[in-house]
Parts: C-alpha cells; sequence; structure tokens
C-alpha cells in the first residue's frame, strides 16, 4: 500500500504528540522542522509505517529514549492479563471456541496509538461489541479449511496489549504449531519479544523477532530467517493496520485480521471505518 497525502496529517500530529511528550521545549522546532523536511522528500510510493521508520528513529535519537511508549504499552499488558480468566471462559463456554477467541482478538486490535486512539480506549465494550458483530469482510471459512491440513502457522502480531487477546486465539490454533513475531524493537505502541514475555505468549508458543523496525512487516527489511518461515509457513496470519498497509499485496496467501481504524485503510479495503475484517488475501505460496 502506497502513502496517501490523508496519511501525511496523521504523521505530522504523530510527530507533534510525540515531541510534546518526549522532547525539551527547545528541541520541538527543530525535530518538527526535520519531520517535514522528511516527508517533503519521501517516496509516497512506500507504505507509511516507512514513514514512521525514519520519524521515530529521530526522536530516539533527539530524545535519547529508546521506547516512548513503554509506561503506556505495559498498561495495556496488564489490562490483558486482567481481563484473560473472563476472557477465557467466554472461550470455553462458546458453541465455537475458535470463532469467539478469533472475535476476541480482532477486538484487541483497537488499541494502536498509530492511528490516534489514547490510554482511555474502552476495550471491555469493543469486545462485546466485537462478539456479535459482522465480519464486513468475512473469508473465516477459508481459514478454517486451511487450519485443518496447517501444520505451520506464522502469526504476525501488532500492537502490545492486544497480544495479550492474540495469546486467547493462539491457544485455540494450538499453539505447537505457531511461530509468533514481534518488532524488532520499540516503535509506538507495537509488540516487541519483551511483550510477548509479559503477556506470557513466550510461555506457549514460539516467538521470534520478525526484524522489521518499522510498525508493520515490509518483507524487504526483515530478516532472512522471518522471511524463509514466510515462504514456508502453511498459513501466515497477519492481524492490524500497520501489517495489512506493508503487506497488502502480498507475494503468497495470507489471511488479514484487523478492525478499520482510518479512513485510507477504509478505501483500500472497500469497507467502512469501525468494519471487522477477516480476509484472504494474495495467491499460491511461491520462493522468494
Amino acid at each position: 500500500m502506497r502513502t496517501y497525502f490523508e496519511c501525511v496529517g496523521c504523521l505530522v500530529k504523530q510527530a507533534i504528540e510525540i515531541a510534546q511528550t518526549n522532547l525539551k521545549e527547545d528541541t520541538r522546532e527543530g525535530f518538527i522542522r526535520e519531520v517535514l523536511r522528511q516527508l517533503s522528500t519521501f517516496d509516497y510510493s512506500n507504505p507509511p509505517p516507512i514513514m514512521a521508520l525514519e520519524m521515530y528513529g529521530k526522536i530516539r535519537q533527539m530524545a535519547k529514549i529508546n521506547d516512548p511508549y513503554a509506561q503506556i504499552k505495559r498498561f495495556y499488558n496488564n489490562k490483558a492479563l486482567s481481563l484473560y480468566p473472563e476472557l477465557k471462559n467466554l472461550v470455553k463456554s462458546s458453541d465455537d471456541p475458535l470463532d469467539t477467541a478469533m472475535r476476541i482478538a480482532v477486538a484487541g486490535n483497537i488499541i494502536d496509538f498509530g492511528s490516534g486512539n489514547k490510554k482511555d480506549i474502552a476495550v471491555e465494550e469493543v469486545i462485546q461489541n466485537a462478539l456479535n458483530a459482522p465480519f464486513t469482510i468475512d473469508d473465516r471459512g477459508w481459514l478454517k479449511e486451511t487450519l485443518k491440513d496447517a501444520s505451520s502457522i506464522l502469526y504476525l502480531g501488532d500492537n502490545a496489549g492486544e497480544i495479550g487477546f492474540d495469546k486467547i486465539f493462539i491457544e485455540e490454533l494450538d499453539p505447537s504449531r505457531v511461530t509468533f513475531a514481534t518488532r524488532d524493537e520499540p516503535i509506538i505502541n507495537d509488540a516487541t519479544i519483551k511483550d510477548a514475555e509479559e503477556v506470557g505468549l513466550t510461555d506457549i508458543c514460539r516467538v521470534i523477532s520478525s526484524g522489521s523496525k518499522a510498525p508493520g512487516t515490509p518483507l524487504g527489511i526483515c530478516t532472512q530467517e522471518f522471511r524463509d518461515l514466510f515462504y514456508s509457513s502453511d498459513l501466515v496470519i497477519s492481524k492490524g493496520q500497520g501489517n495489512f498497509e506493508t503487506l497488502s499485496a502480498p507475494p503468497r496467501e495470507v489471511f488479514f485480521l484487523l478492525m478499520i481504524k482510518c479512513p485510507v485503510i477504509a478505501r483500500e479495503i472497500g469497507a467502512p471505518v469501525g468494519s471487522f475484517i477477516a480476509m484472504k488475501q494474495g495467491g499460491f505460496k511461491t520462493k522468494e
């Protein structure tokens, strides 16, 4: 997916927010000017997460803070853990545990600060809605059929907190066949291996870094180990908008699971903001 003009406003808004939160007043102007300079020369055929990678690299350099969102990420990891027992009971009592767990995972995608959300996200309310809401694009049937013969599943994680809800879904997928991929280092509130450890994902399945330092999965900057897994896994499940932005025209079939949170993604997918999406995209597996 390319970067659209509407994405520029979103990126500038993010830049202002992180400058106000992480930089001293006398350095904020220099940072904003640098971001605007980068935006003026950025190749808009690239997806927005590539620009975000450059922007957050600059904030780390200027503020000397490796993880500006560390506190709020921990807050939502703990939030997911506190809801875990209740949500597990919901899944166990469901007529279709896999589907209920999938819906809970989609609801967790609301925890996204790249799309403008803040700390007052009504996670419980979104979960309740997700339990009965229709999927605007619904390829769940394809997923269930594919799962019957899939011995290896690559699951692309998205945000901290959200991955606690992914854990519930992975437990229904059979963790022994799942490899969960995180970002390589902190960027926005995207999940890293540290976050996976905090919510207990590392206790149930294999967890690796994709090698991506961007808030998405651009294959060109991922590790060879990850790319090998991407092409060789029987099934790839991709969570969230950032992964969709960087894999919207995948070189193999990918199952996208997300909530649409911005008009640009809505237009790209062809579904309204707020939609729940369970979408198979791409052709047959190909070698790199």
